[in-house]
């Protein structure tokens, strides 16, 4: 599992090395003075929320400029769209553009200290027997080390292929259905069984599902199992209608588990109340946010700043994600919404260590779940 850690914490800095040297090339051209002192700008507004003057910025020990020349500097980069004035402020704020600059050029990302990897593998420590626990847990890491609100996706199921399929006889009337899929995901449903059928007959229906749905997906095996229903009797035809219900519900799921979201309050963008107020109902309908973390499976990471976002509401908004893998197939996304004056380099790092640890104890899961 080290082994495994330490690949993906290599691909995880190669990315953001990458990503770095392409914006790089195709970026505006500044002086290194003017990125100097764009970034410690950017820093101290991160920091502070304070917009920053050139007084601030002149008592910098790392900034051997006179005050005069920074406020040239910062004239500049304003004009250029770096920077932006607060009506009620002197000083100067980073705009979208400043911060996507800083993302891809300036900033500089660390892994986590051993302590915070402790604070945060402690939320995964404790003992978890369902999937669901598990993206709980990893909601509640992500925005307690980053304060702010996290958002993590249930596995994807859309993606796997069928392995088998079982049915348990639990009462007279009841079974427990259950799907496994080709990289361990184990998925039940309570179902009705008729009363005529015992546990020999679901034995062999369980049988002959497995033999015609395996290694198909569930798109796949529901074609089949329609299929196969005409011809079946009408005992196994009731049970074949709760098995394509089940499987209709498992490709509809849109899970989407949220962690943090008293977080706003702290913000002092959101202290209108009512503002706060709206974002927490789009949280509530979990619509939007579950089709911008579904787009982010399409990448190791991405980050959206502000205006990048094709969703008004979350204009004054960065989205952080990334993705979870078991069996080294991406199945699922996480990541965190909040300001765009976020610590980018700080969320992109608790983000690697979670994505881990969410794979390691996904994967662990699983193989229990497996050999029983």
């Amino acid at each position: 599992m080290k082994s495994a850690n330490k690949s993906v914490l290599n691909r995880f800095f190669v990315y953001i090395k990458i990503l770095q040297v392409e914006r790089r090339a195709r970026g505006m051209e500044l002086s290194d003075r003017k990125l100097r002192i764009l970034k410690a700008i950017i820093d101290d507004y991160i920091d502070t929320g304070i917009p920053v003057g050139s007084r601030t910025l002149s008592k910098k020990p790392d900034l051997d400029y006179s005050p005069a020349t920074i406020r040239n500097e910062m004239a500049d980069l304003e004009e250029m769209g770096l920077l932006e004035q607060p009506h009620t402020s002197a000083g100067r704020t980073p705009s979208d553009k400043a911060y996507r600059l800083y993302v891809d050029r300036l900033m500089h990302i660390d892994r986590i200290t051993k302590d915070e990897a402790m604070f945060i593998r402690n939320y995964f420590d404790t003992r978890v027997d369902e999937i669901g626990e598990v993206l709980t847990s990893a909601a509640k890491a992500l925005s307690d080390a980053t304060k702010h609100i996290s958002m993590v996706t249930a596995p994807n199921l859309e993606s796997v292929k069928l392995k088998r399929i079982q049915i348990v006889k639990i009462t007279e009337a009841k079974a427990l259905l259950i799907f496994v899929t080709d990289n361990g995901l184990v998925q039940d449903k309570m179902i009705n069984v008729p009363l005529a059928m015992d546990v020999h007959q679901l034995e062999a229906l369980s049988n002959m599902l497995t033999e015609q749905v395996q290694n198909t997906s569930l798109k796949e095996a529901e074609e089949i199992i329609k299929s196969s229903c005409m011809d079946s009797l009408k005992e196994q035809k009731m049970i074949m209608s709760e098995v394509l219900d089940a499987i209709n519900l498992n490709r509809e799921k849109k899970e989407l588990v949220f962690g943090g979201a008293q977080n706003i309050f702290n913000y002092p963008e959101y202290k209108d109340v009512s503002k706060a107020q709206h974002f927490l109902q789009l949280l509530e309908t979990k619509d939007v946010l579950y089709k911008v973390m579904s787009a982010a499976t399409d990448l190791e990471f991405s980050i959206r700043i502000g205006k990048e976002n094709p969703y008004d509401d979350f204009k004054d908004m960065s989205i952080v994600t990334a993705t979870y893998k078991i069996g080294g197939e991406k199945i699922g996304s996480f990541g965190v919404i909040g300001p765009t004056r976020m610590d980018y380099a700080r969320v992109l790092s608790v983000l690697n260590y979670v994505g881990m640890s969410l794979s390691d104890i996904l994967s662990c899961l699983l193989q229990t779940e497996n050999k029983k």
